[in-house]
């Protein structure tokens, strides 16, 4: 099949704090307008940022060079301009050439290996890999990789958008292309990083881009456990009718063990509530914690006081079963535990015998021992709340994050260059391949 010639304009805006949602009204009208009246416009996207909602971005895709002259000639183009002109305080527009292959890579291009299940349906957001000249290369079983499948899938592959696959030294052994792997979220308990540096894989994060997703899910599940929701819509489907006299969230104590990003985002929310916020981080000093109005306690004080107790810390040798049977015995018979943070950092066996025996409330997990969970005691109970790890791929947080996945993977792979802000945890395995590219 012959190739065809295209044009890619990629537009980033700074907008105004105060005139965002007048932007992106006026940008989202524009780009259906361009769609539905040039025939040249082949694709047309306005992504807002996850970390920084004032910074937004236009994708458009144009058949060739004339068009793209065609768009900016059109009446609608001037209106869009003055009628932003006033909501932007600065701009960038880069203008990139590509070929299209419709149904087949193109010969002899770097292949990126999407693993996350996540993207299957929403190739548009990897254009940008395609306008740097890199192949994405879907997962073709719709679920995450085990360590086999990841293996045969990676020869010729320079770099991958990651899930929760395994990477360790065999994985990486097999593929000597491997320059990057960009990891689609900000946990990274399934790589090997050290591994990685051995081979000189460097390993990107997407910092700063699903935070308010996660804290939205945490504080969602304390809600609908306070207010038992999931009785509620059981009763009245069921023909029944009355309160249960649950409980609340206003003015309550919510304790919070992890205090990263999410750990924050969560306690501006529960102070929105009037709840006092207890917090444990070693990493964190009191004065530090008081000023952003939270109160750093040790961990038994902590369980002890809170209504709600939220796990935000990473998975690493000092948290694996952090929360067992004795820590869930100092919690209120009447406290909720929600974990959005890491299947291990709790004892299932431990906090399936403290909810059946209705030592604590109820619960809210969103991430297991085991994923995906399949069988599970856990399920037969009523007072819990379970969703399948996914309190982090919000449609924003999963556009935020697969753009930060492909900007590391370009600037890495193709520029050869740290893509900066601290996103790439092993920084001296750039410099070693770079060596090694050189050599």
């Amino acid at each position: 099949m012959s190739s065809q010639q295209g044009t890619v304009i990629l537009a980033s805006f700074k907008v105004k704090p105060d005139s965002v949602e007048a932007f992106l009204e006026a940008a989202r009208r524009h780009a259906q307008t361009s769609l539905s009246e040039e025939p040249g416009c082949q694709q047309f996207d306005v992504v807002q940022d996850g970390e920084d909602p004032g910074r937004v971005l236009l994708y458009e895709v144009y058949a060739d060079d004339a068009a793209v002259e065609a768009h900016r000639g059109q009446p609608y183009m001037e209106r869009f301009r003055l009628a932003t002109q006033d909501l932007v305080e600065e701009r960038t527009i880069t203008r990139m050439s590509r070929l299209h292959h419709p149904r087949k890579g193109r010969p002899g291009a770097k292949r990126v290996l999407v693993c996350s299940p996540q993207l299957k349906d929403r190739g548009h957001l990897l254009e940008p890999l395609r306008a740097a000249g890199l192949e994405p290369v879907m997962n073709p079983h719709g679920r995450p990789l085990k360590e086999d499948e990841l293996i045969a899938l990676l020869p010729g592959c320079v770099a991958t958008i990651a899930s929760i696959e395994p990477y360790n030294d065999r994985v990486f052994g097999t593929a000597p292309q491997l320059k990057a792997v960009a990891r689609m979220g900000v946990g990274y308990d399934q790589i090997d990083v050290a591994a990685a540096t051995r081979h000189d894989v460097a390993v990107a994060m997407a910092f700063g881009t699903n935070h308010e997703a996660v804290a939205d899910h945490a504080f969602a599940m304390m809600g609908a456990l306070a207010s038992r929701l999931a009785d509620y819509d059981q009763r009245v489907r069921s023909g029944g009718w009355g309160s249960m006299f649950h409980g609340r969230l206003h003015g309550a104590t919510v304790g919070i063990i992890g205090f990263g990003r999410i750990g924050r985002a969560v306690a501006k929310r529960c102070q929105g509530f009037n709840m006092e916020v207890l917090v444990t981080d070693p990493a964190m000093d009191a004065e530090t914690v008081a000023r952003l109005g939270c109160r750093l306690v040790p961990m038994d004080e902590l369980l002890a006081a809170s209504d709600f107790v939220t796990l935000h810390c990473p998975l690493a040798a000092d948290t694996r079963g952090l929360i067992d049977a004795r820590c869930l015995g100092l919690m209120k018979p009447g406290a909720f535990l929600v974990n959005t943070a890491r299947g291990g950092v709790v004892d299932e066996a431990a906090l399936h015998e403290a909810l059946a025996s209705g030592r604590i409330a109820g619960a809210g997990i969103d991430v297991f021992e085991v994923e995906p969970m399949r069988e599970s005691p856990l399920k037969a109970l009523p007072n819990v709340i379970l969703t399948p790890h996914v309190a982090g791929v919000s449609g924003p947080a999963l556009e935020a994050m697969t753009m930060r996945c492909v900007e590391s993977i370009i600037a890495i792979a193709v520029r050869g260059e740290d893509p900066g802000g601290g996103l790439v945890l092993n920084p001296e395995a750039l410099a070693a391949r770079r060596a090694r590219d050189h050599a």
